[in-house]
């Protein structure tokens, strides 16, 4: 299984109720609905959970991001607030075989395998800095994995090129 993971996001989890802000003039003569601040990733997801830092799925909202969308945060990793960004294990339910508007979007699963998607992906790294893990095992069972200190993905004008990896730490050797 290999699983590449983001540190760190402010959300709220799905399983949770939203309250809706509203609010009316003093005269009662109009309504507005104010959207609800969402974490921008799941650092400040589990930041702001300290009753339940469970990992699961809780929606995000990077800077400049148009809407809030559904991420897997591993809080179980590492100190947690780690942001998933693909998953991928042996079974081979999902094909990543595809076609350059599916990574752009991302596809799968959040609760097996996926791509968040190149999109979200340019949004997430670009608003601050993040460290990049990846976590492998191969199929003996043997568990490996490296850190880079710095992860930045580009826009869709270039092409979601990745931009920085920063210094390398780990214990997975050759594969680094």
């Amino acid at each position: 299984m290999t699983n590449l993971i983001l540190p760190k996001i402010f959300c709220m989890i799905l399983s949770s109720l939203l309250v809706n802000n509203v609010h009316s003039s003093s005269e009662g003569s109009y309504f507005f609905y104010q959207q609800p601040a969402y974490p921008r990733d799941c650092q400040e997801v589990f930041e702001q959970c300290l009753s339940n830092n469970a990992s699961g799925v809780y929606l995000i909202k990077p800077d400049g991001y148009g809407e809030a969308f559904e991420v897997y945060c591993d809080n179980q990793v590492d100190g947690g607030g780690w942001t998933v960004l693909q998953r991928r294990n042996e079974d081979n339910f999902v094909a990543f075989g595809r076609a350059f508007s599916e990574y752009r979007e991302g596809f799968g699963f959040l609760s097996g395998e996926f791509w968040l998607g190149n999109e979200k992906l340019s949004f997430l790294t670009n608003q601050k800095r993040y460290q990049l893990r990846i976590d492998m095992t191969n199929s003996g069972g043997s568990s490996f994995y490296v850190t880079y200190d710095l992860f930045r993905i580009s826009d869709e004008w270039s092409n979601y090129k990745l931009t920085s990896v920063g210094q390398y730490d780990g214990n997975a050797g050759k594969f680094a």
